[in-house]
């Protein structure tokens, strides 16, 4: 890179540092004035005033860690263009995306309360579609996708016509047509990434592409329950009471906006890449057998209180067998859903077990050395699928011809 253009660039990124510094302080009275000061003692429960706080502090922690880790990547990797662009991305994020500019604008421009949210909704859709079209390595492949970019910025402009109350809200068929649209175009970014996945990334680049979509996953079902409650929420008259469990949704959504940043960082980095097989393996176990254990719970109670509760008169009982019965199948059930999630996304290496534990057995029976030999090939060739597979066995009759001319040299005349 030319030493002009990268100290402009090493410049711009000071100055987007600095700005999203000077958006996250001047947030701070925002914060507590909208959240905190508001008569808490009529409109918040003391547990609705905890939620609060963790949802103040949820968002405070995304966009810290956004700020925190552009700057490692700024300081590790400034001249992996990739990297640069993700640096410059968690800074855009950190401010925009993560809280700060959500509560900046009601509190220093109340006379437009929600222009945060539509700042959010015409600055980030064309950075995150630019980043699911050129990670991990910084190209555009297939060389068309560079149009779609642009795409989303002709959609981005026409969004800027509409009404402040209609891009928040979404309540015009234009305002739901454009948002769909750049929906559609980042659920084809990453379709694209599955392409590129089988057909043109290394294993490293793989194992990059698996950090990114188990965020991104995490991410997208969060906002996805999100979703619902909050456009009901937006779309209450002003004067209507919050309802109780508004905060639960705000917390919920301000956890989901960790999740990124910290996913995107440890792709690039490239650090410990092979333990995302493991973390993506157990997040599917665990949370299958949490899944499954909550469906038990609920349905002993349900059918305590339609079967048992009318003649004995109590929920207590059902509430203790519903533990009870939790507990007892936590086990079972871990090891039914280990081996099922095994067999269907881990065939390879559930069969490699099996065959492997088989071939233990028959090393430990077996006395015949060629049969051995030949189930030893068999089972490398199995498990390992290598190109070609050799075997050296060095000969006995060499092995004593060595030790008796060692025990000639050694031995006394």
């Amino acid at each position: 890179m030319n030493r002009r253009i990268a100290f402009s660039i090493r410049l711009l990124w000071v100055l987007a540092l600095l700005a999203s510094l000077g958006m996250l302080f001047a947030a701070l009275p925002g914060y507590f004035t909208e959240r905190v000061v508001a008569d808490p003692a009529v409109e918040f429960s003391t547990l609705a005033l905890a939620g609060t706080w963790l949802e103040i502090c949820l968002s405070l922690s995304a966009a810290l860690v956004s700020l925190a880790l552009a700057c490692l990547l700024f300081w590790k990797k400034a001249s992996d263009a990739m990297a640069l662009f993700l640096s410059f991305f968690l800074l855009l994020y950190g401010s925009i995306m993560s809280g700060p500019i959500e509560f900046f604008t009601p509190y220093w421009f109340p006379q437009s309360p929600d222009l945060g949210l539509q700042l959010q909704s015409v600055l980030l859709p064309v950075p995150v579609l630019i980043f699911f079209l050129i990670f991990p390595n910084g190209r555009f492949v297939p060389h068309w996708t560079l149009g779609l970019p642009l795409l989303a910025v002709v959609l981005t402009l026409l969004a800027l016509t509409f009404d402040l109350e209609e891009s928040v809200k979404l309540n015009t068929l234009r305002a739901q047509i454009t948002n769909g649209a750049l929906w559609l175009l980042c659920f084809f970014a990453i379709g694209i990434q599955a392409y590129r996945y089988r057909k043109f990334y290394t294993p490293a680049e793989r194992q990059q592409t698996k950090w990114v979509v188990y965020g991104t996953g995490l991410w997208a079902a969060l906002i996805s329950l999100n979703g619902i409650p909050y456009l009901y929420l937006v779309n209450q008259p002003a004067t209507a009471p919050a309802p109780w469990w508004s905060w639960l949704n705000s917390a919920s959504y301000g956890l989901a906006l960790n999740i990124l940043p910290i996913a995107f960082t440890l792709a690039i980095m490239r650090s410990r890449l092979w333990d995302i097989d493991v973390i993506i393996r157990r997040t599917l176990v665990y949370g299958g057998l949490t899944l499954t254990l909550g469906l038990v719970y609920v349905g002993c109670i349900l059918v305590s209180r339609t079967l048992v509760a009318p003649y004995i008169g109590s929920s207590e009982l059902a509430i203790v067998v519903s533990i009870l019965a939790i507990a007892a199948l936590f086990l079972p059930l871990r090891r039914r859903i280990q081996t099922l999630i095994d067999k269907r996304f881990y065939r390879r290496k559930y069969d490699a077990a099996k065959v492997l534990a088989a071939f233990g057995a028959t090393a430990r029976d077996e006395t015949d050395l060629e049969r051995l030999t030949a189930e030893l090939l068999r089972v490398v060739d199995e498990t390992m699928q290598p190109e070609f597979v050799g075997l050296w066995l060095r000969e006995p009759t060499t092995h004593s011809m060595l030790d008796s001319a060692r025990s000639d040299v050694t031995s006394p005349q």
